[in-house]
């Protein structure tokens, strides 16, 4: 084939293949590349269990106040950071052990009609599934797909995957690895939310941030929940 036409192909398939960012402006990122945690962009739960780690935020289970018990942690940007429509993405490695589970998501601060909430979440293993959070005037509700529409993978919690939020006047979207995973349209019952939305993640455990039998490594404890960065785009 002439160079010209591979040449054409490659932009075809590249365009293809691109996600919503690649046409959109990065206007706020985190690549935890400091010592510490950015105080001034996150909210912090439970200090003990949150920490940078060769360049990545680690959530982590920490020892409870109970024996045998732990603690969960999570970050947010609540009340200092929340985008209107656009598009987020975060790079997370999720976890392999059960007995605790993990989130990324988004949601608008102050929960009152329309309001909306999207998020992914992973139990430990090969499945991350997706919700949709929604406060219309009648109540709030979650809303799921019949059909997991995630792929299940065993390398979530073996390397880094790109999950991705993206919402508008016209539908939710749920990215995964920058290409459309699945959509829910905007209706009567689906309000759209012109409001902001701030960021989460999370590594809580089940039900009582995790039994000390459930861990392969009781010392030890669960694995970290590893996020690489998180940007958002305009």
């Amino acid at each position: 084939m002439h160079t010209s036409r591979l040449f054409a192909l490659f932009l075809c398939l590249t365009s293809l293949w691109a996600g919503p960012e690649s046409s959109l402006k990065l206007v706020w990122s985190d690549e935890f590349n400091d010592k510490e945690i950015d105080k001034k962009k996150w909210n912090i739960g439970n200090a003990e269990g949150v920490r940078i780690v060769d360049g990545q935020l680690s959530l982590e289970i920490t020892p409870g106040s109970k024996p045998m018990f732990w603690r969960g942690s999570n970050v947010d940007t609540r009340g200092k950071y929340a985008s209107k429509a656009g598009y987020i993405e975060a790079s997370i490695m999720f976890v392999q052990t059960g007995g605790h589970g993990c989130g990324f998501g988004i949601r608008n601060e102050d929960g009152k009609a329309p309001s909306a909430g999207m998020g992914f979440g992973n139990g430990g293993g090969d499945r991350v599934d997706l919700g949709l959070w929604i406060v219309n005037e009648e109540r709030g509700r979650n809303l799921n797909p019949k059909e997991n529409p995630m792929p299940r993978d065993p390398s979530y919690s073996k390397k880094f995957h790109r999950f991705g939020f993206q919402w508008g006047p016209a539908d939710y979207r749920w990215y995964f690895d920058g290409r459309l995973a699945y959509t829910i349209r905007i209706s009567d019952k689906i309000p759209a939310t012109p409001k902001p939305m701030y960021i989460g993640l999370s590594h809580n455990g089940l039900p009582e941030a995790g039994l000390l039998k459930n861990f392969k490594d009781p010392k030890m404890g669960p694995e970290p929940m590893r996020v690489d960065w998180v940007k958002v785009y305009q």
